[in-house]
């Protein structure tokens, strides 16, 4: 799950007030760690050390006492149980997690509350998210970048047929195993696909702006797996070229881009890049919906294309008019 590191782990359940170590971890079952602090147990959950903090918690390496497995514990900020809206993401994050089980997608293996503790314990991956490997170790190779891609378009196929939005691709909702498998977390905004209103309400922009789709950008309800795709498209133009597509100095600048300016290929970004690629990623970012690829199985084709060095094609399909944008941002940019 996208996590920052936090020097600050006084909020923690137990926490001393000495500073807390956080540090990537992949140890035995209930391994003390030199120097860790101690953490009183939360349920059936011993927790070993802190991993980081998110907009909506932080993230523990705990052992589940009951079977011995290794999970990452998100906990909510004490201050958001009373903010219905937060709350509510929470659970919905819980919920839409528990009904995966994929060998690309993080999933919950249990959520509760004990005390004044709410919870959502994760599958526990031993590896960083894509932010934090691209700022470590540089620039994603072409066959790093088309396995990505794959592995994704393979997350966002068992997605769309639960009939989900994942609403939030980006580096860091993607980790990394030590064996170099890719994963998908953090479904915090993601909605049962066109019209659910549950996610905010109808006008705002939902989404991190740096990769959100332009209909997320108008603030469309009515978003299917097309706006994933894009968000996708977006995330491996920043692995690929080292910047991310719309650079601006606040939301709504970048997210005025999005839907106005005309994208730079990325091989003029980064010359090292690939005209396949460079063609994929494209192709996954066209502003109109209906040229992108409609479908994750479209997406795998085309990604299997680039694999063989061809350049991806797909015959697009007649689709249906997009909604009537909604909102501050559907109405600026209705006449576009």
């Amino acid at each position: 799950m996208s996590t920052t590191n936090s020097p600050s782990p006084s909020s923690g359940p137990g926490a001393s007030d000495s500073d807390q170590v956080d540090r990537p971890a992949s140890l035995p079952n209930s391994t003390p760690i030199p120097g860790a602090k101690k953490y009183k147990p939360i349920g059936d959950f011993n927790i070993v050390q802190k991993l980081g903090r998110g907009g909506m918690g932080s993230v523990y390496l705990a052992v589940k006492i009951s079977t011995g497995e290794q999970v990452a514990l998100k906990i909510l900020l004490p201050e958001l149980v009373n903010d219905p809206e937060m709350y509510e993401r929470f659970k919905r994050e819980a919920r839409a997690t528990q009904r995966f089980s994929h060998p690309h997608i993080v999933s919950a293996v249990d959520f509760g509350n004990v005390e004044k503790y709410h919870y959502i314990a994760m599958q526990y991956v031993d590896g960083p998210d894509l932010e934090k490997l691209l700022a470590s170790d540089g620039l994603f190779g072409e066959e790093k970048i088309l396995r990505v891609a794959f592995e994704m378009a393979l997350a966002l196929e068992e997605i769309e047929k639960q009939g989900i939005v994942h609403r939030d691709m980006k580096p860091s909702n993607i980790m990394v195993t030590s064996a170099g498998v890719y994963r998908l977390t953090d479904l915090g905004l993601s909605s049962a696909g066109a019209g659910d209103q549950r996610v905010t309400m109808a006008g705002s922009a939902i989404g991190t702006p740096f990769y959100i789709s332009p209909e997320q950008a108008k603030g469309d309800m009515e978003v299917d797996i097309r706006a994933d795709i894009y968000g996708l498209g977006a995330t491996l133009y920043h692995l690929a070229t080292g910047s991310v597509p719309f650079p601006g100095i606040n939301d709504v600048m970048i997210m005025t881009a999005h839907l106005k300016t005309p994208l730079t290929p990325p091989e003029t970004v980064e010359p090292s890049v690939s005209p396949c690629v460079s063609a994929l990623i494209q192709r996954m970012m066209e502003k109109d919906p209906a040229q992108r690829p409609q479908t994750a199985a479209e997406l795998k084709h085309m990604i299997e294309q680039c694999q063989r060095g061809e350049l991806p094609t797909i015959v697009t399909k007649e689709t249906e008019a997009p909604a009537k944008a909604k909102g501050f941002f559907g109405r600026l940019f209705s006449k576009a």
